[in-house]
């Protein structure tokens, strides 16, 4: 029995480690993502002078998200590429499809890593959930703005 734990502990052990570099990987490009939005909300987040205020805040929150989608999607495709680039899956789309399937936490896949791998993709799943979260932040740091802007 504790034979089994300590194999079972270095194999976690071991995909942690693996992990850091996409990890590492998805915290920078989702830095420089947030960084784009913001410094878009900067720039476009105060409607001009005399115009209504719904429309033009409406758009920035359309762009907002959108840029959070696109960052969201590069991430994606970041350990899509990992799971490629080290032979743990044969060929991108399927890295792409268990790629987009761990990040998102949805998990309904019949593709998965072989043997010892296994666990990989879990995470994945959070660093999935704390970039969601960063992005829920900063999307609530925009929407507080835009209402503070009306007031």
């Amino acid at each position: 029995m504790l034979e089994a734990f300590r194999e079972l502990h270095f194999q976690y052990f071991e995909q942690f480690l693996a992990a850091l570099l996409p990890m590492a990987l998805t915290v920078v490009i989702h830095g420089q993502g947030m960084g784009l939005a913001a410094r878009y909300f900067k720039r476009f987040g105060r409607p001009p002078a005399g115009s209504s205020r719904t429309g033009p805040h409406v758009a920035v929150l359309i762009v907002v998200a959108a840029i959070m989608l696109a960052t969201h999607f590069f991430e994606v495709f970041m350990w899509a590429a990992f799971y490629f680039a080290t032979g743990l899956l044969s060929n991108i789309k399927e890295a792409m499809t268990y790629s987009i399937n761990c990040y998102t936490t949805l998990g309904a896949t019949s593709i998965d890593l072989p043997g010892r791998w296994h666990g990989l993709g879990g995470f994945e799943a959070i660093s999935g959930m704390l970039m969601f979260g960063w992005s829920t932040a900063v999307l609530a740091a925009v929407v507080q703005k835009l209402h503070s802007i009306d007031g």
